[in-house]
């Protein structure tokens, strides 16, 4: 997929370098950086993910994407590096797998219940109607997870 199409509804963005790149795969862990990847640096609680910037370069990252504020600098990023500035890396790169994965949540309807009292017996029930009614039906709970009558391991 194009940079640009995956960088659509990010707002603030600063760029420079190739926006017309063909990505590969979006990846904020510098061990798993490829050739044609776009390398994501999170601010961690413990670690900065942009201490690992060159190391993602090394291993293949035609593109970067690092936090506003950040020392770009002391980041020594070479030329030929497309670098995408965004306010908020971790917003941003949930944008970025969206639209690089083609917007799964859109193509799914979601029922949340909450409460106190009778959860499990509300889920049920409504996970019976809707297989009734011919839907592909899964189940998310706390204990076990289910997709069409099958226990999904965590």
């Amino acid at each position: 997929m194009k940079l640009k199409e995956m960088l659509v509804g990010i707002e603030g963005l600063k760029a420079k370098g190739d926006l017309d790149l063909e990505i590969k795969e979006i990846e904020n862990n510098s061990e798993k950086v490829k050739k044609d990847y776009l390398f994501i640096a999170i601010t961690g609680f413990k670690i900065d993910g942009h201490q690992f910037v060159g190391k993602a370069i090394e291993n293949g990252a035609t593109a970067v994407m690092v936090q506003e504020g950040c020392d770009l600098k002391s980041l020594n990023i070479p030329d030929g590096i497309t670098i995408i500035m965004a306010k908020d890396t971790r917003v941003a790169m949930a944008i970025c797998s969206s639209n690089f994965y083609g917007n799964p949540s859109k193509k799914f309807k979601l029922i949340g219940v909450t409460g106190t009292k009778g959860k499990t017996t509300t889920t049920f029930m409504i996970r019976k109607i809707l297989e009734k009614a011919g839907k592909k039906v899964g189940l998310i709970r706390n204990n076990c997870n289910l997709y069409r009558r099958r226990k999904i391991k965590r």
